[in-house]
């Protein structure tokens, strides 16, 4: 396939080595492609994730290495002065332990994940948190009440 002559290597056929650097080009652009792709298919990034705690967070998430969440939020249920159930979202960061934006899960804990669609309550309040910087403020929503 190739020859040395003095320290420098010649190739015999000149259209197998265009071939073979015009496939790996193709092959990085397709890689290239493919990753953009999975990391920006949408303008929404968010999932909510169910866990056996009966805990609800909301987040970035990223299957690898780890199940990750980042930019982590939270339900907390409170009660209302008539009894019923109501929750608020809540920014992980703000908790009382001050933990960092990141929350590695454990995958045998995992009940359910779902992708967040773009009109969802959840994800409009995320944005309109970032946006206006409400996160610094320690921003929280009220949801409406689940009707039993």
């Amino acid at each position: 396939m190739y020859i040395i002559i003095n320290n420098k290597i010649m190739f015999k056929n000149k259209h197998l080595l265009i071939n073979i650097i015009l496939l790996a080009i193709i092959a990085l652009l397709a890689v290239y492609v493919f990753i953009k792709n999975i990391n920006f298919e949408t303008k929404n990034p968010y999932y909510a994730v169910f866990l056996r705690s009966g805990d609800m967070y909301f987040g970035k998430l990223s299957r690898f290495p780890k199940l990750t969440l980042s930019d982590v939020w939270y339900l907390q249920v409170t009660t209302q002065e008539d009894q019923q159930a109501g929750f608020n979202l809540a920014k992980f960061t703000n908790t009382v332990f001050g933990p960092q934006d990141k929350m590695e899960i454990n995958k045998e804990n995992v009940v359910w994940i779902s992708k967040l669609s773009n009109d969802s309550q959840v994800v409009s309040f995320i944005l309109q948190s970032e946006d206006s910087a409400l996160q610094n403020a320690q921003p929280q929503a009220t949801l409406p009440a689940l009707e039993e």
